[in-house]
C-alpha cells in the first residue's frame, strides 16, 4: 500500500454554512443516452447526511436549467426520487422535457440531492467535482468511429452501452479482408451476436433471441445495445475482460464487421481514478467556540476508514471520520469539549485504518473578546 502525500488547502464555505459529503456513486440506465430519450439516474448516498434516510429525497438541479427554482424550502413532487434499496435512489426523466430546454443544448446535468426542506444535502455533482452526469455526444461515432462504449471499465452488474455506426462497418468480406462498407446501414433492424472473454457465454443472433439481441436505432445508421453484462450473458460474477461482437440483420444477409473484416472486440480499459490526496479544514481561523470540520481526501483504494486524534493540553479526543473513499469528513464541537479549559492550541493527527499518518498539524486558537 502506498503512503499518500497531501497538500493543505482551505475549504471554502459551502451553501447553508455547513459541509456536505460527496455522493458515493452515480450511474445511469442506459449508460449512454441522449437528451430526448428516457434515462434513469441512480445515486448512492452512502456517507452523506441522506444515508439511511427515512424521509424523501429530492433532486435540486441548476444545469442545464433550474426546473425547481424558488422551492428550496419545499421541493416539488416532480423532483422527488424513488428509493431503490439501502442508500440507492433513482429518478427517471427525459432530460429535454425535465429541464424544458432544447435537446441539442444539453451536454451535462449538475445538481445535488436534498431532503424536502433542504436541511440535509449532499455535495454537488458537477464538473468541478468530477462527477457531473454527462450525456453522450454523437459527433465522433457519426464521423470517425465505428464503435464506442461506456463505461470503459466493463461492469459486471451495472448498465453498459455499446454504440455502432453501421455506415462504417464491413460486409461481403473475402479472404483478403476486403469487402463492402456500410451495407448494414440499409437494414431495418440490427442484432448483436456476441460473447465474452474470447467468445464464451455466447448469445446468438437467432429467432429465440431476437428481442434480447435487438439494438436501438438512434438515427443516421447509429445503433446502440444496452445491457447489464452479467444478466445478458448469464456469467454471474465472472470478470469481463472483453466482449466479442458481430452485427447482423435477422436473416444474416447483412453483416457488420470491424475494419479488415474482423470481429469487433470491446476491450476492458482500466481507468485509474485521478484523486488528489489532501486535507482541508473549516473555519480557517479556529477558536475554542467553533464547530471544526475536517475533510480528508484519500484516493488509496486499500484505505477503508480514516481516524483522528486531537490533543488539547492533557485532554485527548479520538474518533472516526464519516464518509467513504475517497472523501472522509469529521465534525468536532470544540465549544462543548474545551469549555472552561485553559488551552491555546490543539494538535490534530489523522491516520488511515492501517495506522499510517495521513496528516498532522497544530491549530493555534484565535483569541476572542
Amino acid at each position: 500500500m502506498k503512503k499518500l502525500l497531501f497538500t493543505l488547502t482551505i475549504l471554502a464555505m459551502p451553501i447553508l454554512g455547513f459541509c456536505q459529503a460527496r455522493i458515493a456513486d452515480i450511474w445511469t440506465q442506459p449508460a449512454i443516452f441522449v437528451a430526448d430519450e428516457e434515462v434513469t439516474i441512480y445515486f448512492d448516498v452512502t456517507g452523506t447526511s441522506l444515508a439511511g434516510a427515512s424521509e424523501d429525497v429530492y433532486l435540486w438541479s441548476w444545469f442545464p436549467s433550474e426546473p425547481d427554482a424558488g422551492n428550496w424550502e419545499s421541493s416539488s413532487e416532480f423532483a422527488k426520487l424513488t428509493h431503490v434499496e439501502g442508500d440507492i435512489w433513482q429518478i427517471t426523466m427525459v432530460p429535454s422535457e425535465y429541464y424544458g430546454v432544447d435537446a441539442s443544448s444539453i451536454v451535462s446535468i449538475y445538481g445535488l440531492l436534498k431532503n424536502k426542506d433542504g436541511s440535509k444535502v449532499t455535495d454537488a455533482f458537477a464538473p468541478d467535482k468530477g462527477n457531473a452526469v454527462n450525456l453522450y455526444s454523437l459527433t465522433d461515432i457519426k464521423t470517425t468511429l465505428t464503435v464506442d462504449y461506456y463505461p470503459k471499465e466493463i461492469p459486471v452488474d451495472r448498465p453498459f452501452s455499446m454504440v455502432f455506426n453501421a455506415n462504417n462497418t464491413m460486409s461481403d468480406c473475402d479472404d483478403s479482408g476486403s469487402g463492402n462498407v456500410g451495407k448494414l446501414a440499409g437494414a431495418d433492424a440490427v442484432h448483436l451476436h456476441s460473447g465474452i472473454n474470447e467468445w464464451q457465454n455466447v448469445v446468438e443472433n437467432n429467432p429465440d433471441n431476437f428481442e434480447k439481441t435487438a439494438l436501438t436505432h438512434l438515427g443516421d445508421g447509429i445503433w446502440r445495445m444496452d445491457m447489464i453484462p452479467s444478466e445478458y450473458y448469464g456469467s454471474g460474477d465472472t470478470p469481463i475482460k472483453r466482449i466479442d461482437v458481430v452485427l447482423a440483420n435477422k436473416e444474416w444477409s447483412l453483416l457488420g464487421l470491424d475494419a479488415g473484416c474482423a470481429d469487433f472486440i470491446i476491450n476492458q480499459i482500466v481507468v485509474e481514478p485521478d484523486v488528489k490526496p489532501g486535507f482541508q479544514f473549516f473555519p480557517q481561523k479556529v477558536t475554542k467556540n467553533d464547530i471544526l470540520t475536517l475533510v480528508a481526501t484519500n484516493g488509496d483504494e486499500e484505505v477503508s476508514s480514516m481516524h483522528y486524534k486531537i490533543t488539547a493540553g492533557e485532554d485527548v479526543m479520538e474518533g472516526t471520520f464519516d464518509g467513504a473513499n475517497p472523501e472522509y469528513r469529521a465534525i468536532i464541537n470544540l465549544s462543548g469539549w474545551l469549555k472552561d479549559k485553559e488551552v491555546e492550541s490543539i494538535n490534530v493527527v489523522v491516520k488511515d485504518n492501517f495506522g499510517i499518518t495521513f496528516h498532522e498539524s497544530d491549530f493555534t486558537f484565535v483569541k476572542t473578546n
